[in-house]
């Protein structure tokens, strides 16, 4: 939910409507695995693929599903450190995916590229995300947002103000209310109490929010990389039924 409120993505013109037919790479970043102690998070349960990949993938899907929707995904590992650690996982996961126009039949390619093992720098997660369509461009660096803190204790870095306030206002309360990383939840929760008091609908809140068929999409993704890892990079498909929704994961050979 984070990236569809994120306001250097979700701009007001709606770029990534305009601009169709499109080719999309994303990089998104963790911590070093053996500094921060998060081998505890990893494994093939929950991969790297799975707890990164799925922001970029998430908010292609939202930007360009009313026209086109994927077809088939490979997916590409680099491995070595967490083996190193003793966990048997990827180090950096790669999904190479297929795209369909949904009335022309033209296709359009996306890779995003997520990573246990980026070493410190100045900024959290080395994320940036690019966007090529037939009618022009969108590159986004997520990383850098203008700002720098430099300090004897912390050394420099490139904070991100937009997604979170960590730290208290002048009063010593929380202000975090307007990052994006919160009002994405705090959207969430709002059409939760909306639904339950039945003054909206599910549907209302089509292209704001994610509903179940938009997560199934992305999590067809997901899954099928994790399948095509798990059977040598072979490529999978997604076989839709009748009425346009994924029916099943089918396996290339």
């Amino acid at each position: 939910m984070a990236p569809k409120a994120e306001p250097l993505v979700v701009d007001p013109d709606g770029l990534s409507w305009e601009i169709r037919s499109f080719g999309v790479q994303c990089l998104t970043e963790e911590d070093h695995l053996a500094r921060d102690g998060s081998k505890q998070r990893a494994g093939k349960a929950s991969d790297i693929s799975y707890y990164l990949n799925a922001h970029h993938v998430d908010f292609n899907v939202w930007a360009v599903g009313p026209f086109a929707r994927p077809v088939s995904v490979s997916a590409l590992a680099a491995t070595g450190v967490a083996k190193s650690l003793g966990i048997d996982t990827e180090d950096t996961i790669t999904l190479c995916v297929q795209w369909e126009n949904r009335d022309s039949g033209a296709l359009a390619s996306a890779f995003y590229t997520s990573s246990w093992i980026a070493p410190p720098s100045d900024v959290h997660s080395q994320q940036r995300f690019f966007y090529m369509g037939a009618g022009g461009e969108i590159k986004v660096d997520q990383a850098h947002r203008g700002y720098t803190l430099a300090s004897d204790e912390a050394g420099f870095s490139s904070p991100n103000p937009l997604f979170m306030k960590y730290t208290p206002d002048a009063k010593g309360e929380f202000a975090g209310q307007t990052g994006y990383g919160y009002r994405s939840i705090e959207a969430f929760v709002e059409a939760v109490v909306a639904i339950g008091a039945s003054e909206r609908n599910p549907e209302h809140f089509r292209n704001d929010l994610a509903l179940i068929d938009d997560v199934a999409e992305v999590t067809a993704i997901l899954e099928a990389g994790r399948l095509s890892l798990d059977h040598q990079g072979r490529p999978v498909e997604l076989v839709y039924d009748s009425d346009g929704k994924i029916n099943r994961l089918q396996i290339g050979r």
